[in-house]
């Protein structure tokens, strides 16, 4: 924590990321959502939680900043590429593959383990057994660094200016109802 920062921003620990990774699973959930309402003119729940979050979209907006940052400041493997002509594809060759590790590890699972296709892409070219395909993946790389410079350190410095004891409050409540929602939808797997 740097000395200048006030009381009421604390840095960021483990609940505050929790809170960061919920937001913007929120935010993912209604993209997608209305995506695809403007798509087909349908409501469509998307996602397998019933509360609104799709946490593929939070995983892997956090994993990429882990591991690339944002495109302006570079992150775990990037920090030492200064230049923004060598950072900038590497930036979205990460964010081109984070992703699409993250639909094919996830889409695999729920086929695999239950017979369940979260999304198809089989119908799209270059498809990888229909979890993932080139078209979406190269749309994720270039979403993802728009929102990583343009969307993500707003959303992220003002979760950091709230009070550590809400946000504690706030991400331990989400926790729980996140925990029982995934129970519930899980169970109904299997009833």
């Amino acid at each position: 924590m740097e000395k200048t920062e006030s009381k009421t921003t604390q840095g960021y620990g483990l609940s505050r990321y929790f809170l960061l990774t919920m937001t913007l699973s929120l935010l993912g959930w209604a993209f997608e959502t209305t995506f695809v309402f403007v798509v087909t003119h349908r409501w469509t729940d998307r996602g397998f939680m019933t509360l609104p979050f799709c946490p593929i979209y939070g995983c892997s907006l956090v994993a990429a900043y882990f591991l690339v940052g944002t495109p302006d400041e570079g992150g775990l493997l990037l920090k030492k590429v200064e230049n923004p002509v060598f950072r900038y594809p590497l930036y979205l060759l990460a964010a081109f593959v984070i992703p699409s590790l993250a639909e094919l590890s996830v889409g695999f699972f729920f086929d695999k383990a239950f017979g369940i296709w979260l999304w198809s892409y089989a119908a799209q070219p270059f498809n990888l057994n229909g979890y993932v395909c080139l078209p979406i993946s190269l749309a994720w790389a270039a979403l993802i660094f728009f929102f990583m410079k343009f969307l993500f350190p707003p959303i992220k410095n003002a979760l950091g200016k709230l009070p550590r004891a809400f946000v504690r409050i706030v991400a331990i409540t989400l926790f729980i109802a996140v925990a029982i929602d995934l129970i519930y939808n899980f169970l109904l797997l299997f009833s």
